[in-house]
């Protein structure tokens, strides 16, 4: 009789274990697949971020380009106007604009 309860006693620990064991397993297997979800959006998230440093650098070079263009082409209007100026021997009117009243 006691042979018997303790048999019984020592079924029910080890079906206890492999039932831990078993749930310790799944868990730990949905653990990992979460980490690998979260290490995949992460590497996402982050090519996407350089994407926009990228972005954002090349309409920054965009920019600086139009307005080295905007400086060269008011350049070249300044130096027509002076050559005009010069080729008739005026001087513009607004060089003495500081000294009238």
């Amino acid at each position: 009789m006691k042979v018997k309860r303790l048999h019984r006693a020592y079924k029910k620990l080890t079906a206890v274990g492999l039932w831990e064991e078993s749930r310790k397993a799944s868990i730990e297997a949905q653990l990992k697949k979460i980490e690998e979800n979260l290490e995949r959006k992460k590497a996402e998230y982050v090519e996407k971020m350089k994407n926009k440093i990228a972005e954002t650098h090349q309409s920054a070079e965009e920019k600086r380009a139009i307005v080295e263009a905007q400086k060269r082409e008011e350049f070249l209007e300044l130096e027509e106007t002076a050559a005009k100026f010069r080729s008739r021997g005026d001087t513009p009117r607004k060089f003495f604009s500081c000294f009238s009243g």
